[in-house]
């Protein structure tokens, strides 16, 4: 299919007309700090899921104007590959300390990943091997809802080692993100709502995904457990959850045989093609949305 063809498919999530990338095709790529969507394509060339969510992700911090006091802690690192992203788009230098639950994710980590963490330690959210008011800031992209039992733990948790005014950034996904999955939009559509029930549920463990509450319900859970809630904004709005839950579709799966290529120019190409495909919706899309609107949101919250 040309990139012609998938931005005319794309043309019906993007609330206005799309339009094409100039960059020319016989560019080197180059990873660009200022371009959430350039970073995503460069590291998950071969996973388009990965590059579409990462890219609305990685902008929302620059939306929310993220700015990190070291020492800094990661909650669910994995193997520091969004670490690295997220550093690329801060322009971060300082190590930060990450923690997973997870040790063979850890263990996964590459070379640059070792150079944003200066420790990276498999434990459990819920039981921090850390001092009280031991770090500045803290982040949780897309973590919390996979602690499961101890959310409710693990926020009191952060919320202990981290300083006093010190500030913690989380991304979740809401209530209403299970429902725009394509299949289950579908099923649920024409009646076969117990089928549909069954995609969503099968969608959510795959994506360890346990806990989908509504924005004021996370307000009220981060703080309960000693924060106040400063900001939070959409990013991710529930039109483009069918897109992504598409592209997640198992097939899909199929090119991730690109990353076994040992062919750089093929790589490019892949990071180019995603780029440009995704350009216009991204562009598009508004950074700051109704959280009631959207399938993830960013909150922004600050130790009492």
């Amino acid at each position: 299919m040309s990139i012609e063809a998938v931005q005319e498919s794309l043309v019906r999530y993007s609330p206005m007309p799309m339009h094409s990338d100039s960059q020319s095709d016989d560019k080197v790529m180059e990873v660009s700090g200022d371009d959430p969507l350039t970073i995503s394509a460069h590291h998950y060339f071969f996973k388009p899921m990965a590059v579409f969510f990462n890219a609305f992700h990685l902008r929302a911090f620059e939306t929310a104007g993220v700015e990190t006091r070291p020492p800094a802690l990661d909650v669910g690192c994995s193997d520091g590959e969004y670490g690295v992203m997220l550093a690329e788009v801060l322009g971060e230098t300082e190590p930060m300390t990450g923690i997973d639950i997870s040790e063979e994710d850890i263990n996964r980590a590459g070379t640059k990943a070792q150079s944003i963490y200066k420790e990276m330690i498999a434990c459990s959210a819920t039981s921090l091997p850390f001092d009280d008011k031991q770090f500045n800031t803290a982040f949780s992209n897309a973590s919390l809802l996979s602690i499961d039992p101890g959310l409710d733990d693990a926020l009191r948790e952060i919320n202990r080692v981290l300083s006093s005014g010190g500030t913690f950034y989380a991304s979740v996904c809401t209530n209403s993100y299970e429902y725009s999955y394509w299949l289950a939009r579908i099923l649920n559509g024409v009646g076969l709502r117990s089928l549909g029930r069954r995609y969503m549920d099968s969608m959510n463990r795959r994506m360890q995904q346990a806990h989908l509450y509504s924005p004021e319900e996370w307000i009220s859970r981060i703080e309960t457990a000693g924060f106040e809630v400063v900001d939070c904004f959409g990013f991710f709005p529930l039109r483009l959850t069918r897109l992504w839950s598409f592209m997640a579709w198992t097939p899909f799966r199929i090119h991730g045989i690109v990353s076994r290529i040992p062919w750089q120019g093929l790589h490019n190409f892949m990071r180019r093609f995603y780029e440009r495909c995704f350009r216009g919706v991204y562009s598009r899309t508004p950074r700051r949305l109704p959280p009631g609107e959207c399938g993830y949101i960013f909150i922004k919250a600050v130790k009492r």
